[in-house]
């Protein structure tokens, strides 16, 4: 990785990977944290493979939340299957469901409290990554009964941990 944090050169850095096993890395890519009070916490992460030709895959949300120590939902890849992501900056949105449970996210990361690196792959691919600790997010987990109704809201007003990943 090449670029400045906080005042700081970095150059040649190390990075992490975004990586999907048997796909290469990731072409777009999104992943949030945010620790929701009182023991509730939620994961997300969401990736679209790199391919080529006529194919695009759009990203696949896998998400974890954890409810009054309860963790929902029981099959995460499963529910990925039935999840939407909409990634970008500033915004991004993810919704995952299952029969009777709805989770849908709205996820704003700040220009102004983000860093963005760009950083080229072991193949020469290049990528730029996107990442706040002070993203804000609106949280909605609904139930159906005759009909989707929120059983719990939750407001992350900069305490969310979010990054968004794309290539030119």
């Amino acid at each position: 990785m090449t670029g400045r944090i906080g005042g700081v050169d970095v150059r040649d850095a190390r990075g992490n990977l975004a990586r999907i096993y048997g796909h290469g890395n990731a072409e777009r890519w999104g992943w949030l944290h945010a620790d929701l009070g009182g023991g509730d916490v939620l994961e997300v992460v969401a990736a679209a493979p790199r391919r080529r030709g006529p194919l695009s895959l759009p990203p696949l949300p896998v998400a974890r939340l954890r409810i009054d120590g309860q963790e929902w939902p029981r099959n995460p890849l499963a529910a990925a299957a039935l999840g939407r992501v909409k990634l970008g900056l500033p915004e991004w949105r993810v919704s995952v469901r299952t029969r009777r449970h709805r989770l849908r996210v709205a996820l704003t990361i700040p220009a102004e409290h983000s860093v963005s690196l760009l950083y080229t792959d072991p193949d020469g691919a290049t990528a730029t990554c996107t990442n706040s600790e002070r993203a804000s997010a609106q949280v909605t987990f609904e139930a159906y009964e005759s009909g989707w109704h929120t059983e719990r809201r939750w407001t992350l007003e900069g305490t969310a941990h979010a990054e968004v990943g794309e290539r030119p």
